[in-house]
């Protein structure tokens, strides 16, 4: 009797054991669990073969003699649940939600009849406010639930949670287009986001590109702490974006949202649109989903005191409020096909798609703007799903994917065409006059205009294949194992100086700096290259973990152990003291040579991860949980590589600060605490808190190498981390017309770096390296968020003349209030000049804090149904009081508005004259200091 689940465990044990040695990247969970108890409402008698289905997915399961059921490897979504045996009046529950990763517990009681044919009882459900088999911090967020706030994309709704700091500064040696989400105090790269249960992070630096259409979010869950086993490489925290999928029905929608028409126009313009349904009305078997987005932005991050800083000088800039140079121009789309070969087997493709050319301001380039920074960031992905169900209580899926990255930064004119950075042979680069040296010269200049001197195209992409069994064995304890494999392409090219890669010889372009130039993947003129000592890199990753659940009485274990396996697959350094000589008694060691004598296998990881939470009922209404981890990272590829030429060549040459990758960098780990109550002071509404505490350790710094003829700078685990904190919110159901929903964070973030190229002018002048913690440049000790939703239904609201003007209709106001980031107290000294100097603390590291910054949104939607469409239209208002709110300050001074050097005899020296004060006015008054004022957006959306 036991032979076809012996069959089916290895065939599932097979398939698995496939995916672990072929390939495959780091995955989330796509799919959840639905389990409970059908009894008689009078009796309280558990009813044994009563069948439970999910007509949707055509799955089910019969009760066993304790009136148990469990269907697992149920799709994420929301669906009807109906249940029936004879001689019980059948009964439909609607709107189940089904959550990845977790169960859902839903409990049955029938009436008993003697009648036929009695019509079934139809209830709606709603998600359970208190998620009992969650032994970590874990936040669930709907489309429905961010639909009417006013916000856009699911990193501004994942910002609102607690635990999650929104940081909008920029720390790290490249710029982004989005905010940094930041996580329990973790590092920016120690956040992990997936889509559809697929990994969207740049393997290089760590940080995600990648955007969806609100429309397209069916789910987001995430998780801040007490993540299990199943979660590998990440020390902070997970961000899981399911999308919606097609049905029997057709669906979909279209939307356009305008902004800012009034005086300070941003040109903002958003469309988007959305389409699902069977793939033919014949072939509702096979079904599709697809969303794309187009916004284009005037100024992608406005300022409230743009206008303020117009000057005579450029007439028509700066006037209306509009930033220059600063726009941005997105797509993105996803797409899915499922093709539902038999109720229990699934086979889903799909895919997303990003690209974002935008342009970054800076107020060096103010009369240079044609020339400021440019970027264009790509990314795309491509994935596949098999997923079969071999009985109501086990299943196996097999996943694989292709994810590619693509970034180019360079100037703003010229962007990737490097021959004309070129200049005519004996003339360079113009810069800036050197009396003043607060302005990059334009085109006004008798020597030209100055080019942005940096050019960087980086290229990252992996592809793999990955796998997992679940048992749920007994009704108490559920059993899951898994897997993966990838293997990565990484290119990198950084040319510190492209105006000298050609010189121009009357008309004809020469070759002329080779040497500047940090690579990997490409040539010296930055072309892809596949062979070689600096050819692509090749990491390898892979993992096994095994995970556990038991239930009973209330009590939920969650226990598992991860193993990971890590290779940079690459030559390291044989001696970092002498580089270029690591033999000095081999005579065919060249001693101003990097040769092959001077090089060595890169080191190997191994690592083991213990997870383990427990939750436990205190009463009915009060449930608590507790958890620890170990978590292990692998840092940012980009600090594990270098490009061999250009590492000689800085060897030999010194010179300018380059920081240099470290094949021998071991993973970042984390040991993490947690304890968490949640309750529910009445049935509508629950409370919850966490208090944490993570010790981080092994992270990566960059710091001064001494060695032969010449020191270079290079990346070390030597940085650590201790981080502290409470969690606490307030959930509130809808009760009449209104819905809340509030959270606190009050946090220690300590550490000695904040990433790893935070101590960059220590390791450049050598300095002593810090060993006592101070806090770390995105150390919010308070973080506020408050949302309030009230709404009107159909036929609800005050009548007039018989209509009810104001239903359909509702309002959403969104407070954020977070307290200021750390800096360090300087004497007072000039900020923004760009000429070298060097700052003189007068206090310690990261003593001070800048102001408070407060925020009130607010979003007022109106309804119409339009047969079988229904309209909305909307007005969405940011930063509602106008209130000015600060980015950062100077650091002599503590304010955003002047760095008090020209209250400074130097500063009366430098700048004597009443032209040269005005010019250093506008350099400092720079508008990306200030956040952006009140801003006003209309929008409709058109749904079928």
């Amino acid at each position: 009797m036991f032979r076809p689940r012996i069959r089916a465990f290895l065939g599932a044990a097979i398939a698995l054991a496939g995916a672990i040695f072929i390939a495959g990247p780091v995955w989330a969970g796509t799919t959840g669990q639905l389990s409970g108890v059908v009894h008689d409402a009078k009796t309280g008698e558990a009813l044994a073969l009563a069948s439970v289905a999910i007509p949707e997915l055509k799955r089910g399961a019969v009760t066993d003699a304790q009136g148990n059921y469990v269907i697992v490897n149920v799709p994420a979504g929301r669906y009807s649940v109906r249940v029936s045996l004879l001689g019980f009046v059948p009964q439909l529950r609607q709107n189940v939600e089904i959550i990845p990763d977790f169960n859902t517990r839903l409990d049955f009681a029938v009436e008993s009849t003697v009648l036929q044919n009695v019509p079934e009882v139809v209830i709606r459900g709603e998600r359970p406010l208190i998620q009992k088999d969650a032994t970590g911090s874990t936040k669930f967020l709907s489309g429905d639930d961010i639909k009417y706030q006013p916000l856009r994309g699911y990193q501004d709704a994942v910002a609102q949670q607690s635990g999650v700091v929104n940081f909008k500064l920029n720390i790290d040696n490249e710029a982004q287009n989005n905010n940094t989400l930041i996580i329990r105090g973790g590092r920016p790269n120690e956040v992990a986001y997936y889509v559809d249960g697929f990994s969207q992070q740049d393997p290089l630096t760590g940080v995600s590109t990648t955007a969806i259409n609100n429309d397209a979010i069916q789910e987001i869950v995430v998780q801040t702490g007490g993540f299990p086993a199943e979660y590998g490489r990440v020390n902070s925290g997970a961000i899981n974006i399911i999308t919606r999928e097609g049905g029997d029905k057709y669906f979909g929608s279209a939307e356009g949202v305008f902004g800012e028409w009034m005086r300070k126009s941003r040109g903002y313009k958003n469309f988007n649109a959305s389409v699902g349904g069977p793939i033919a009305p014949s072939m509702k078997q096979i079904t599709f989903y697809a969303a794309a987005e187009r916004k284009e932005v005037e100024d992608r991050r406005p300022s409230i005191s743009t206008d303020e800083v117009a000057d005579p000088s450029q007439p028509g800039l700066f006037e209306n409020g509009v930033l220059p140079s600063n726009g941005s121009k997105t797509w993105s789309g996803v797409g899915k096909l499922s093709f539902k070969l038999s109720p229990l087997q699934t086979l889903k493709l799909g895919g997303t798609y990003n690209q974002d050319k935008w342009q970054q301001y800076q107020n060096f380039y103010r009369f240079d703007l044609e020339h400021s920074p440019r970027f264009r960031d790509k990314n795309y992905s491509v994935y596949g799903t098999w997923n079969h169900s071999l009985n109501t209580r086990s299943y196996y899926e097999v996943k694989g994917n292709y994810f590619l990255t693509d970034r180019i930064r360079g100037d703003g004119l010229y962007f990737d065409d490097l021959k004309k950075y070129a200049f005519p042979v004996g003339a360079g680069n113009p810069q800036f006059d050197p009396t003043e040296a607060i302005f990059f010269y334009g085109p006004q200049n008798t020597q030209g205009a100055h080019v942005y001197d940096d050019f960087l195209h980086r290229k990252s992409s992996y592809m793999g294949i990955a796998a997992d069994y679940a048992n749920q064995i007994s009704k108490s304890f559920q059993v899951k194992v898994g897997g993966d494999y990838q293997r990565h392409t990484l290119r990198y090219y950084d040319h510190y100086f492209p105006t000298q890669l050609y010189e121009d010889s009357a008309g004809v372009l020469l070759p002329k700096n080779t040497l500047d130039v940090d690579r990997y993947g490409y040539d010296p003129f930055g072309e892809e290259i596949d062979g070689g000592l600096d050819g692509p890199k090749h990491p390898k990753v892979a993992s096994l973990y095994g995970q556990t659940k038991y239930e009973r009485l209330g009590l939920v274990v969650n226990a598992g152990l991860r193993f990971d396996y890590l290779t940079p697959s690459t030559q390291a350094l044989a001696s970092e003291t002498n580089p270029l000589q690591s033999d000095v008694n081999d005579s065919a060691n060249v001693a101003t040579r990097l040769d092959a004598g001077d090089l060595q296998d890169s080191k190997v990881y191994r690592r083991l991860s213990p997870r383990l939470g427990v939750g436990f009922p205190v009463s009915d209404q009060t449930l608590v949980h507790v958890n620890y981890g170990k978590f292990f990272q692998q840092p940012n590829l980009q600090d594990l590589y270098v490009s061999y030429a250009f590492l000689e060549h800085k060897v030999r040459t010194g010179g300018y600060f380059v920081g240099f990758g470290n094949p021998n960098l071991k993973p970042e780990r984390t040991t993490a605490y947690e304890i968490g109550i949640a309750h529910k002071p009445t049935d509508r509404s629950v409370i919850e808190a966490a208090a944490y505490y993570k010790d981080v350790k092994d992270l990566v710094e960059i710091t001064n190498i001494p060695s032969n003829p010449n020191a270079f700078s290079s990346y070390q685990n030597r940085d650590f981390a201790t981080i502290k904190g409470l969690d606490l919110s307030y959930t509130l159901r809808r009760v009449g017309h209104v819905s809340m929903t509030s959270s606190y964070s009050i946090s220690w973030a300590t550490g000695t770096g904040s990433v790893s190229q935070s101590q960059r002018n220590i390791a450049w002048t050598a300095d002593e390296v810090p060993k006592i913690a101070s806090p770390l440049a995105f150390d919010q000790r308070h973080k506020f968020s408050w949302n309030l939703d009230y709404r009107l239904a159909k036929g609800e609201g005050p009548a007039w003349h018989g209509n009810r003007l104001f239903e359909n209709a509702g309002i959403n106001i969104l407070l954020n209030a977070g307290s200021g980031f750390p800096y360090t107290p300087t004497r007072v000294y000039n900020e923004v000049t760009l000429a070298a100097v060097a700052a003189q603390p007068i206090g310690t590291l990261n003593s001070r804090y800048g102001p408070w910054t407060i925020q009130t949104d607010l979003k007022a939607t109106k309804g119409f149904e339009l047969g079988a469409q229904k309209l909305d239209v909307y007005i969405w208002i940011l930063n509602v009081f106008n209130r000015d709110n600060i980015r950062t300050v100077y650091t002599g001074s503590g304010s955003a508005e002047t760095t008090n050097f020209l209250n400074t005899e130097e500063g009366q020296n430098t700048y004597s004259t009443e032209a040269a004060q005005r010019r250093f006015l506008l350099a400092e008054r720079s508008p990306t200091l200030h956040d952006s004022g009140r801003l006003i957006r209309l929008g409709a959306k058109v749904s079928f």
